[in-house]
């Protein structure tokens, strides 16, 4: 039903507010009957596509904001033999009580603040090298830079715990061997040591889609300009400074934008690592909405937290957006 009511209530209502137009701009009081098939054949064939993905997100992305924000009101369980009770604002009185919750707050923003500015600049230095290269050489290493983004987040996870075994992990036999270290770490044992390597992590698996993006914004880039650059004597400095980083500003923003909305998710390495210790030094966002859903059965409590992310992924991105788009092209 969802995908029907999608692929015929909105082309219905663009056909009637084409021919409402058309009778108060004073056409022709018969419009033609080939004009609403004519216009109707503009766009039938993307309804036809679209409407699938139209019905399926208000099927699984939609229905389920709206019912978690209504949720997010309530005292609702787990428990089927518990009653839901509105209870108003509570929920989001006990976030703001919550000292977990904003020490989630904090270990996601150092995350956010450790990963997301190197991601952005090294993203731009690695494009800005393969730009340069024959085809066959940009093709093979944007695959291997964006390989990382796809592996399984359990694998991803499990190849992790191996390199940083505490033991005779990886890690440790290198940096001994490289007489770094005198005595193996223990890693993610170590409040000192789990949030800083879950950064170094994130510096190595976070730049293959920044990478993707910046090579097409750059290889648009007319070289026209960088030749008249040269005539005048440019540095490279100045050249990256005065051409390169300003034409590539709206690749920045959607990178910066998305990096941030994934730092905010960020929740696999807590639960599969880490377990949000030690200490709570890896307590996630997300972890600490997990553990109000499965843990403590406060689905309730966890809705209220779901939107309260949403508020701030949203705040944060309409902020970055405002302050650096730009409204240049070439």
């Amino acid at each position: 039903m969802l995908v029907i009511g999608w692929a015929t209530v909105p082309p219905s209502l663009c056909m009637a507010s084409y021919l409402i137009r058309r009778k108060r701009a004073g056409g022709p009081a018969a419009v033609s009957a080939h004009a609403p098939t004519r216009l109707f054949s503009h766009w039938h064939a993307a309804y036809a596509f679209l409407a699938v993905a139209f019905g399926w997100s208000t099927l699984f992305l939609f229905y389920p904001l709206a019912k978690s924000l209504i949720y997010s009101f309530t005292d609702k369980s787990m428990d089927v033999q518990s009653g839901t009770q509105w209870v108003g604002l509570d929920n989001y009185a006990r976030i703001i009580a919550d000292p977990l919750w904003w020490k989630s707050v904090a270990v996601t923003s150092i995350y956010i603040a450790g990963t997301i500015p190197y991601s952005v600049l090294m993203s731009l230095f690695l494009a800005s090298l393969i730009v340069s290269l024959p085809a066959f050489w940009q093709t093979f290493f944007k695959a291997a830079l964006y390989l990382p983004g796809v592996i399984s987040v359990v694998v991803s996870a499990a190849i992790t715990k191996w390199i940083f075994y505490p033991g005779d992990g990886f890690a440790n036999m290198l940096l001994t061997r490289l007489h770094l270290i005198s005595e193996n770490l223990t890693w993610f044992a170590d409040p000192n040591l789990a949030l800083p390597t879950l950064i170094v992590i994130g510096w190595l698996s976070t730049n293959g889609i920044g990478v993707i993006i910046y090579c097409a914004a750059l290889g648009n880039i007319p070289r026209s300009y960088y030749e008249a650059a040269d005539i005048d004597g440019a540095t490279a400095y100045h050249k990256f400074l005065r051409i390169t980083w300003p034409l590539a500003k709206p690749s920045t923003v959607y990178v910066l934008i998305t990096g941030m909305i994934g730092g905010f998710q960020i929740f696999a390495p807590a639960l599969l690592i880490t377990g949000g210790g030690p200490q709570y030094t890896t307590y996630f966002v997300n972890y600490r909405i997990y553990q109000a859903f499965y843990h403590e059965n406060q689905f309730g409590l966890a809705c209220a937290m779901s939107v309260v992310l949403m508020a701030i992924i949203v705040l944060i991105a309409v902020i970055n957006y405002r302050f650096l788009a730009t409204d240049v092209e070439y």
